[in-house]
């Protein structure tokens, strides 16, 4: 089987076992039903308003479920989890089951509608829109529209933010259809557009920069003796020096210079003095020069040869 195959035969079999569940748990008030595939099996997780019938009696009827989805459904071992709903009027399939429900009981389409509008929207919804369709007051069939709040039909936010339930109901008229569509509150939708206040903003501002002053402190580097001893002082602790003060450290380091100076003098004079104290070297012996000697006459036969002898 190619790859692609299998993933659509993957998901038909969901869907066959989501209607099913749906079926079998309609008097529970099944809201949404969830299928994961893990290493141990496979993990079905169904929200119900009444979690005690899903399990049934000492847990006989999701033993029940289990077998048939082992069975029928070829799942390898199947395991049933069931969750209550925290706020079964924010979900929008169990909303409009209930008003099915109620159609098929004999009470009228509107009274239905308009119970379950103010139930949704006194658990917080923001927008509710209820639909019914189908022969619900003559041989023609019409659809009624029942909404409070506000509500998106296209774009983003409705693909996004809005909850799609449907149900059907079958009264002795005809088929009825009911679609609900609820937007959960703590929704922000794009449209929505908030001032700020200047004021806030500017006090929050403040703020800020007074804790930045007290947690960050500031190097200084104090200058003693010609060596930098970094220290951590903060801010607002460090003083000014007046004048008169930065003149008199001056004047004090003038005459610390001087001092230095007329100390250096006596130094000098007494290492003269131990120069003169020391006793003077002897005088190095010259050397004997050593005299050159006179260059020997030729021999007379070397100049008879040469031919310059006189006669």
């Amino acid at each position: 089987m190619a790859i692609e195959r299998k993933f659509i035969a993957d998901n038909f079999r969901k869907l066959e076992v989501k209607e099913f569940l749906e079926k079998g748990l309609d008097r529970a008030g099944c809201g949404e039903i969830d299928i994961q595939r893990t290493p141990q099996g496979t993990r079905v997780i169904v929200y119900a308003q009444r979690p005690g019938l899903v399990i049934g009696r000492k847990g006989g009827s999701i033993r029940k479920s289990t077998n048939i989805l082992k069975t029928e459904f070829h799942i390898d071992n199947p395991q049933i989890e069931v969750n209550e709903l925290e706020i079964s009027e924010l979900n929008a399939k169990v909303m409009a089951k209930s008003i099915t429900s109620a159609i098929e009981r004999g009470i009228h389409f509107r009274r239905a509608a308009y119970t379950a509008l103010r139930r949704i929207m006194e658990a917080g919804a923001r927008g509710v829109e209820i639909k019914v369709s189908g022969k619900l007051t003559g041989d023609r069939s019409k659809t009624v529209k029942f909404t409070d709040g506000s509500m998106k039909h296209c774009g983003e936010p409705a693909l996004i933010y809005v909850e799609k339930g449907q149900a059907t109901a079958s009264p002795k008229p005809g088929i009825t259809g009911v679609t609900v569509k609820i937007i959960s509150p703590g929704v922000k939708l794009p449209d929505e557009i908030g001032f700020l206040d200047r004021e806030k903003i500017e006090e929050d501002k403040k703020a800020k920069e007074a804790k930045l002053v007290e947690d960050i402190p500031e190097e200084i580097a104090v200058v003693h003796e010609s060596k930098a001893v970094p220290k951590t002082i903060k801010p607002e602790k460090v003083k000014r020096k007046s004048k008169k003060k930065v003149e008199e450290e001056k004047e004090e380091k003038a005459k610390k210079v001087e001092g230095d100076k007329e100390a250096e003098v006596p130094k000098k004079a007494a290492k003269k003095a131990k120069a003169a104290k020391k006793p003077a070297t002897k005088p190095k012996a010259a050397k004997a020069v050593k005299k050159k000697a006179a260059p020997k006459s030729k021999p007379a036969k070397e100049v008879k040869k040469r031919g310059n002898t006189k006669k």
